[in-house]
């Protein structure tokens, strides 16, 4: 997994301090943005109006909600789908356009969106390294005893290692969810391999989740650091 490289479009303001994509399939987009460069009139300015249960919400919330959109809008164009504007079900997932397979995550001035053509469940995610404190605190919640002793022979510290498993399941659950409508635990998913050589990992199912996702199913991961982040991605043909 490579770090995008191909500029988008820059837009004026300093909102958006940069926003890169790479052409892959699916194609993966990451754009960097600043919240203290955000206020109300570019949501207008870019045809992005904000929701009404935003309208209330705090200025970093705001931002999060506009950078993400505006990313989404540049890879839909990518893909041959002008104009649009993400929008939310019910239960807050996101509806994409028919024939897309698609997926969105950000945190602390970052989006990342993944999207395709391809009948495959897609899922992304970013995360900021937890402490050392937080990956000991909720190891029981989030591995196993066998994904423990993997993490602890990884060449990085436990906290990062945590930190990756963490997004690696976010990544599968998103990118489960609109195939299956269904929640899952983080224990219903078992890491099994990481390769920090090729960045890539595999996960295991532990539960059954309809005909074609039973325990055993094994599912691909792709990851990339970033700093102080990392950035996970599940592709599973359908």
């Amino acid at each position: 997994m490579r770090y995008p490289d191909l500029p988008l479009p820059p837009l004026t303001g300093g909102f958006i301090l940069s926003a890169h994509l790479n052409r892959s399939d699916p194609l993966l987009a990451v754009s960097h943005f600043d919240p203290q460069n955000y206020h109300d009139a570019l949501a207008v300015e870019w045809g992005i109006p904000l929701p009404a249960r935003l309208q209330q919400a705090v200025s970093k919330r705001r931002a999060e909600y506009l950078a993400s959109r505006l990313l989404v809008r540049s890879v839909m164009a990518e893909l041959g789908i002008a104009d649009f504007t993400l929008t939310n079900a019910p239960d807050r997932s996101p509806c994409w356009p028919a024939g897309i397979q698609a997926s969105l995550s950000h945190s602390a001035g970052i989006v990342v969106v993944a999207a395709t053509r391809q009948p495959c469940a897609v899922g992304v995610d970013v995360e900021r390294f937890m402490s050392e404190t937080t990956a000991q605190e909720t190891a029981e919640l989030l591995m196993n005893e066998q994904e423990q002793q993997l993490l602890r022979t990884l060449p990085v510290s436990f906290h990062e290692a945590a930190t990756l498993l963490f997004s690696l399941k976010e990544s599968l659950f998103k990118a489960l969810w609109p195939q299956l409508h269904q929640p899952m635990d983080f224990l219903d998913a078992a890491l099994v391999s990481v390769d920090f050589v090729q960045q890539c990992a595999t996960l295991r199912l532990t539960q059954e989740f309809g005909g074609r996702f039973t325990p055993g199913t094994l599912l691909k991961g792709k990851f990339m650091w970033r700093d102080n982040q990392v950035i996970t991605q599940i592709t599973h043909r359908l």
